[in-house]
């Protein structure tokens, strides 16, 4: 079994939160943090993906705006959306990630959002049923959880093509 084998729908997490883009910062981070979650998907009024505002949106706007909490989704959010194919694989999924240095992919089946897989998800995936080779896990380059450099131990293995170092 490998990461060129496995659909993206086999890993991703189902409950996907969404957000109006007309409602705030503020909203939106109390709605990740609630959920656990790092991402929501930000939608228009007719249910659409528009964007995406993440963790890392929440610091940058947070950094550079001093009435952060009160902005509207839609002038902070990551737009367009990239999204991903359910059969699509965990390797083109991670090089995806990678390419365009993002950490979340909502996941469609015909046009409609059915999940979204994040890096975290994959490394727990492939850490969990041991397809990193075992020298990359008792090295201590994946440990308790924490992973270090992992897309560029995952090309040198072959397990992705790609990685901008």
């Amino acid at each position: 079994m490998s990461i060129a084998s496995i659909s993206v729908k086999d890993v991703m997490s189902k409950n996907v939160k969404k957000i109006n883009m007309h409602a705030s910062v503020k909203d939106a981070m109390m709605l990740m943090t609630s959920s656990w979650i790092s991402s929501v998907v930000v939608i228009n009024s007719n249910d659409e993906p528009v964007g995406i505002f993440t963790e890392k949106d929440a610091i940058r706007v947070i950094t550079w705006n001093e009435n952060a909490l009160n902005a509207r989704l839609y002038t902070v959010m990551s737009s367009p959306v990239v999204t991903v194919e359910s059969t699509t694989s965990l390797e083109n999924a991670l090089n995806i990630m990678v390419e365009r240095g993002i950490n979340h992919l909502p996941v469609v089946h015909e046009g409609e959002m059915v999940g979204m897989i994040t890096s975290r998800d994959i490394v727990r995936f492939v850490t969990k049923n041991r397809l990193l080779a075992p020298e990359v896990i008792t090295e201590g380059r994946v440990e308790m959880g924490r992973v270090h450099d992992i897309s560029k131990y995952m090309k040198d293995l072959g397990i992705i093509s790609k990685v901008n170092i």
